[in-house]
């Protein structure tokens, strides 16, 4: 049976921290380890899918007890092979929760995680792809770019801190990066203008377009494309992964207006 004929599971599952990495100033990877039962129920889920992460925070009465704060997460790599786990943290604007404890994880920490199932690829199929993000989108614009076959093109449009968080993007297909330097995402994007101004190639058959970054970005790139220019809603996904000012818990509903 395979997993489109099945209903995906939902998994959650705790998991212990390998090691801690500071890939960039501003980026931070913590590595879990995948123990014999986590790697069974990892077997169905992609690099680059959502989690659900359960950061546990304490009361401020000082109570023992602590409350499990969820945050959305994209984990950046499943390695079975290594059973290695990654998950990328991004230090841009007001601390966060999420934030909080990556910078204090340390190995044999735990971390609950909720995952889902799915066969589904993380683009659909198509000749060229303009991929959109901030600092936010870097996992999974890179598990993108390693998941493209050799024999299509993309341009890679990314938003980071400054020149020390550029990062190397692996991918078989025929890939051009174009790095934006902003010190400040909180007070605004250049992304939703390099959008708007990017010529797509001629004579391309299929075209896709992929964007995740801050909430008021997303809301005008997807103006531009489907409401400007008619872009074919099955041809784009823009989906806010931020909103400056706002916790996740303030800006779920946001979420889900702007997830296609």
């Amino acid at each position: 049976m395979t997993m489109n004929s099945m209903t995906a599971r939902k998994i959650r599952s705790v998991f212990t921290v390998k090691n801690k990495k500071n890939i960039t100033p501003h980026l931070i990877r913590v590595v879990f380890n995948i123990d014999e039962h986590q790697m069974e129920l990892l077997a169905n889920v992609q690099s680059g899918s959502n989690n659900k992460i359960f950061i546990p925070v304490h009361t401020e009465d000082q109570s023992p007890e602590s409350v499990l704060i969820t945050r959305t997460y994209t984990n950046r790599k499943i390695d079975l092979e290594n059973r290695e786990l990654s998950v990328d943290f991004v230090a841009h604007g007001d601390s966060s929760p999420a934030l909080a404890w990556a910078l204090k994880a340390k190995p044999d920490d735990l971390l609950e995680i909720g995952m889902k199932e799915s066969s589904r690829p993380l683009v659909p199929e198509a000749d060229f792809y303009l991929l959109i993000g901030d600092a936010t989108a870097l996992p999974v614009i890179s598990a993108i770019a390693e998941q493209l076959p050799s024999f299509v093109r993309a341009k890679v449009l990314l938003e980071v801190h400054g020149k020390k968080d550029e990062t190397v993007l692996c991918s078989a297909a025929d890939l051009s990066v174009e790095w934006v330097y902003n010190p400040h995402p909180e007070q605004g994007s250049q992304l939703a203008d390099l959008a708007r101004d990017y010529e797509f190639p001629t004579g391309m058959l299929k075209k896709y377009i992929y964007a995740a970054a801050e909430y008021t970005t997303i809301k005008e790139i997807r103006s531009y494309f489907k409401t400007e220019l008619c872009w074919d809603p099955h041809g784009i996904h823009a989906v806010s992964y931020w909103k400056s000012g706002q916790s996740e818990d303030e800006t779920s509903r946001d979420r889900q207006i702007q997830r296609d």
